[in-house]
């Protein structure tokens, strides 16, 4: 497999980032990394956040654990700034992750063409 593609594997599979730091692009491998890491970290506080609000609620209604009752809490706290903001953290982590891979890939050709030789 050639370094372009691990490069792309690593970015695509592992975690954006992952084949720059592959390729010894140190800078912008962390770069990437730190983005998707804090993408995660606050769409999972707002998971976090909007189960608590919804287990918070159910006992307040004495406990019961009716699906229908649990989804239709889950359907009334999903609106709001936190909901608008993790969507927007959503979209960050997936631009940020694309452009890790094509990144990583156009970093792993430039580098093939250095290496070849010339004819």
């Amino acid at each position: 497999m050639s370094r372009s593609t691990t490069a792309v594997v690593l970015s695509a599979l592992i975690l954006p980032g992952a084949g720059h730091l592959y390729l010894k692009h140190t800078r912008w491998g962390l770069a990437f990394i730190g983005v998707s890491l804090v993408c995660f970290w606050f769409i999972l506080t707002q998971a976090i956040q909007q189960a608590s609000a919804v287990l918070e609620q159910l006992e307040s209604q004495g406990g019961a654990l009716d699906a229908a009752d649990i989804a239709g809490l889950v359907g009334q706290s999903q609106g709001g700034a936190g909901s608008t903001a993790a969507s927007m953290a959503v979209w960050v982590l997936v631009v940020c992750w694309v452009a890790s891979i094509v990144d990583a890939h156009r970093l792993g050709k430039r580098e093939a063409s250095r290496a070849a030789p010339l004819q």
